[in-house]
């Protein structure tokens, strides 16, 4: 069934306008199941895209029932799949939004460049990455991209929608963590996260100073990885948290190695892992 679209050209009624939630964000989805992707049940190398409501760029799209996508198949190697709400106001009147998958390589892709981005011409609305291992027709990991638009901000599901929601002035809450898009030093735009000030980290009068970001590390033979910080902490760092992103193995514990942090990296083991594996951390760091 296909997916029924208001406002492209064409008539719309005032029922359309009083549900209408296409002017709240750029992207977004209405209720917590909405277009979220699965695994079909049945058919190889499918998914399942529920039933509700997507909005996009001043459109609405709307799945009265479960949608179904078909993805290539894979023989070897690894791939991942970009899935998503694909919007087509050309030619004259446009539309319906139709849902498409767009493959990418054997990593997690750069979401920006692989989907089309031309709000009013032609635009993706990022809902999920899927990865696919050879010789299996299930997928063997969702990464869940959609977001929500309410009355005072966005919530996303995954740290990777950030990639695709990056606008001056946006906050975004993911997990308990609230990101803004904001003007930081040499004029350079970015998401920094929300931070409530410290009373005292016990350094006197020296400012505290907040790091984190996600990295990829691969493990050496012994499980250890280094996390190198892009610019230095100016004296000391206090204290590091670990988060394993993007996965649904099983759980990698993080500790780290004595005598092995300062105020330009971090050593740490990853125990539940294996060598030579690659895994995506997001670090914390407080320092001064």
């Amino acid at each position: 069934m296909a997916l029924t679209s208001v406002f492209y050209d064409g008539p719309v009624t005032e029922t359309d306008r009083a549900t209408n939630r296409a002017g709240a964000a750029d992207y977004g989805v209405i209720g917590a199941e909405d277009f979220k992707v699965s695994a079909h049940p049945s058919i190889p190398y499918a998914l399942n895209l529920a039933a509700g409501v997507a909005h996009g760029y001043g459109v609405s799209d709307t799945a009265a029932a479960t949608q179904v996508v078909q993805c290539d198949t894979l023989a070897t190697g690894t791939r991942w799949d970009l899935i998503v709400a694909h919007r087509n106001w050309q030619p004259i009147l446009g539309g319906p939004s139709t849902l498409e998958v767009i493959q990418g390589g054997a990593t997690i892709p750069d979401i920006q460049t692989l989907r089309t981005i031309g709000p009013g011409v032609e635009d993706d609305q990022p809902l999920a990455l899927v990865k696919w291992t050879g010789g299996l027709n299930t997928p063997s990991q969702i990464i869940d991209l959609r977001c929500w638009a309410g009355n005072g901000g966005l919530v996303a599901a995954d740290k990777l929608a950030l990639d695709y929601l990056a606008r001056p002035g946006a906050d975004v809450l993911i997990g308990s963590t609230t990101w803004r898009y904001s003007l930081g030093d040499n004029s350079v735009w970015g998401w920094r996260p929300e931070i409530l000030p410290l009373v005292d980290i016990g350094q006197g009068s020296a400012r505290p100073i907040f790091k984190s970001l996600e990295v990829r590390v691969v493990l050496n033979t012994f499980l250890v990885a280094d996390i190198i910080f892009p610019t230095a902490f100016p004296t000391a760092l206090v204290s590091i948290s670990f988060q394993r992103r993007h996965t649904t193995a099983g759980p990698v514990t993080f500790t780290v190695v004595s005598g092995s942090t300062n105020r330009t990296r971090a050593q740490i083991v990853a125990s539940g892992a294996s060598a030579g594996q690659e895994l995506y951390i997001t670090y914390q760091a407080w320092g001064y």
